[in-house]
């Protein structure tokens, strides 16, 4: 089972592989997976024809999010100055791109007349995580700009029980998983400017995601609304590890009833989403076999090692088991492949920026740093 430093070290050489592969003006640039065609179909000729240009150059929202936390993380491990300096650098870029409305464009072609709730939500929290650090009044100013858009401008839907935050400016399904990230990050806005009136909306958020979470302690990825017909699963194990991350954050800053409802189910739900290899089933229809997907199983491991630590889990292995499994799939260079296995014999050998920064994160995770820099996740 892999100790501290065996984590720590597979995360210094992905760390390595984005900053030389992907890394310029502050910003984590490159090819993405995608959505529609191109997560279905094309991603596999790309990957199948790497010597041809094909000019998927895309700037993510969320992945210069993670990154920060990551720089933030690796500079409070090790007090290297460089790692500082690649937080603020990558800080102030996010400024740079913020739009005079508070918000960030969709970097993919089929969405980019869209503005994503997830995507402001990562901005904000890589400046919040800055500004935990270093109080530059600018780094507030543009969360609290995103925040203003996303109330006034995203906005929520009414539910039974509470409200759900919209998932782009253009109303389609309530998805939980927006409400609890977005609930995360006011909790965090809330710490930072000390702003009580945030904590109603954090309730209602919770409210309905405590509502609305089946009898297996799962979280549905669409909630039946006006806008769109409700769907329980969708990669279940990998959207729920991330909200049950959020929601166990969300708790540390503030306690509710409604997270201490969710948590003990979720993590029961998410035990079972680790194969026999250690890795991440890939849905709730393919658990023994099937797609395997890295940072899939690099997020459920953080999730599984959170649960452990709050007392959720009587299986203590199955972190170490997903974690072991991630260094095992790591390349010489550093870096992950996307998938395997795909209809069986398909893969996609690209490395991708988005998913790598997050495997990068929780690799990061599991080696306690989350709990020893704080500041990042709860302040």
């Amino acid at each position: 089972m892999p100790d501290r430093d065996a984590l720590f070290h597979a995360a210094e050489r992905l760390h390595a592989h984005l900053s030389a592969r992907y890394l310029k003006d502050g910003l984590l640039r490159g090819p993405d997976p995608g959505v529609r065609w191109n997560l279905r179909v094309w991603r596999f000729a790309k990957s199948a024809l790497p010597f041809l240009p094909w000019h998927d150059n895309h700037v993510f929202i969320q992945s210069q999010g993670y990154w920060i936390l990551a720089n933030w993380m690796l500079y409070e491990s090790t007090g290297e100055r460089r790692f500082r300096t690649l937080a603020e650098q990558a800080t102030d870029a996010l400024l740079r791109i913020q739009t005079p409305q508070g918000c960030w464009r969709y970097p993919l072609p089929e969405r980019r007349h869209l503005v994503a709730t997830v995507e402001g939500n990562w901005g904000a929290i890589g400046l919040l995580a800055s500004f935990a650090r270093e109080p530059r009044p600018e780094w507030l100013s543009g969360a609290e700009r995103w925040h203003n858009y996303l109330t006034e401008t995203i906005g929520f839907q009414q539910h039974s029980s509470g409200k759900a935050i919209n998932y782009f400016d253009r109303p389609r399904g309530k998805i939980p998983n927006n409400s609890v990230e977005a609930a995360w990050l006011f909790l965090r806005l809330w710490k930072a400017g000390g702003d009580q009136n945030l904590l109603a909306d954090v309730d209602a958020m919770l409210e309905f995601v405590a509502a609305a979470q089946l009898p297996n302690g799962e979280l549905p990825y669409i909630v039946d609304g006006p806008y769109e017909r409700g769907r329980d699963h969708y990669l279940c194990f990998q959207y729920n590890a991330f909200e049950f991350l959020k929601l166990a954050w969300s708790e540390r800053l503030r306690s509710t009833a409604s997270t201490r409802r969710i948590l003990p189910g979720l993590a029961r739900f998410l035990a079972g989403g680790v194969r026999t290899n250690g890795s991440s089933a890939e849905d709730c229809f393919h658990v023994a076999s099937g797609p395997e997907v890295d940072f899939y199983t690099a997020v459920l491991a953080a999730a599984l090692r959170e649960a452990q630590s709050l007392g959720l889990l009587d299986h203590v292995d199955l972190a170490d088991r997903s974690y072991a499994r991630v260094l095992d799939r790591q390349r010489p260079d550093g870096s992950f492949a996307f998938s395997t296995g795909d209809w069986r014999v398909l893969s996609d050998e690209r490395s991708y920026p988005r998913q790598s920064v997050m495997t990068l994160f929780h690799l990061l995770y599991g080696c306690g740093l989350g709990n020893g820099f704080g500041r990042s996740l709860d302040a």
